[in-house]
């Protein structure tokens, strides 16, 4: 079973927004008559537009399989292994997770708002918890039980 969660479906479409609108804007200051030294820095800020909105809007994801959970988050992806995860919680910076080496990794695909959180909402973000624990723990069932992680422990929320 291998499930993905991404940015939103808002988050995506406005990502794709900003970048359509700055390769449209950028091909056109490139083909109008301006000199290149007048093209040149237009284009470079336009271009780094559309960098941050991909990195933003359409490169961040968790994906959760049968044995590992990677993390793709800005700029670095990670890989850990169900086996090795004590703890998950959602929140504001998106989802936690601790290792029982002591490696705290947050994926920023999906996260839940302080107002949810304050307001004891039951989100999205809630669900992606819910399905990394429910498979780290068929996981120690399954597995080697000289492997297996300590109980999975949630966060208290305030």
């Amino acid at each position: 079973m291998q499930q993905t969660w991404r940015v939103s479906l808002v988050g995506r479409v406005f990502g794709i927004v900003v970048l359509v609108l700055a390769g449209i804007v950028a091909s056109t200051i490139v083909v109008s008559g301006l000199d290149l030294a007048s093209k040149v820095v237009p284009v470079v800020l336009l271009s780094g537009l559309a960098a941050f909105a991909y990195v933003n809007a359409l490169r961040p994801s968790i994906t959760l399989t049968s044995s590992e959970l990677v993390i793709r988050n800005k700029l670095r992806t990670y890989r850990i292994d169900l086996n090795t995860i004590v703890r998950v919680d959602a929140g504001y910076y998106g989802i936690g997770l601790q290792t029982r080496h002591g490696q705290v990794v947050h994926g920023w695909a999906v996260q839940k708002s302080n107002l949810a959180r304050w307001l004891g909402r039951h989100t999205r973000a809630d669900l992606v918890v819910e399905a990394i624990e429910k498979e780290a723990k068929a996981g120690a069932e399954c597995g080697d039980v000289s492997q297996a992680p300590a109980p999975l422990a949630r966060q208290r929320e305030p």
